[in-house]
């Protein structure tokens, strides 16, 4: 086997949970983002000789994982019930990322946790994904333009409005 084959298990075996995070928050359903997961990691596996390049490999893997997901929704075409454990566990106040440019996700946060998960599945999708890959999954912007395949200003400009739109929906209680 190649050195990025083994580069690639490594770095998946490593963040398993973040995958299946970032499935969940789409699918929210524990075996269908288990099911996202393990299909990503055979895409992966098979299509590793397609990563020109190590150091975008979480560009890359991330890619696919949030594709996989986005098939999944499509083929149920409708949104899957919700577990509520897993639901709280995905959206405390821990797991946000702290920004200066972007604000302190604390000021947006409710006391229930559940209120913020609501606003962000009121989002339109494009801006969930730059959310959801931001605060959740500490990405990049630049990183997250790769992943979602748009351009940076593209991706700023999903950030600020959904965050914009969050702190709408929280305060006239839409979540």
């Amino acid at each position: 086997m190649s050195d990025v084959y083994e580069e690639l298990t490594e770095y998946i075996i490593q963040n398993q949970r973040q995958f299946y995070r970032l499935a969940y928050s789409y699918v929210r359903e524990e075996q269908a983002a288990l099911d996202v997961v393990q299909n990503a990691i055979v895409k992966a596996l098979e299509g590793y000789r397609s990563l020109r390049n190590r150091q975008y490999m979480k560009t890359w893997f991330y890619r696919i994982v949030v594709n996989e997901s986005l098939n999944v929704l499509r083929k149920a075409g409708r949104e899957m019930p919700c577990e509520e454990e897993i639901l709280k566990d995905t959206s405390q106040k821990e797991q946000l990322r702290q920004d200066a440019q972007y604000g302190n996700p604390e000021n947006v946060v409710t006391e229930k946790p559940e209120e913020l998960y609501t606003a962000i599945m009121n989002l339109p999708e494009n801006m969930q994904t730059v959310i959801k890959l931001y605060f959740f999954e500490e990405m990049t912007l630049l990183e997250i333009s790769t992943v979602t395949g748009v351009n940076l200003s593209t991706v700023k400009y999903r950030l600020y409005q959904g965050l914009k739109r969050l702190k709408g929906y929280l305060k006239e209680g839409v979540a």
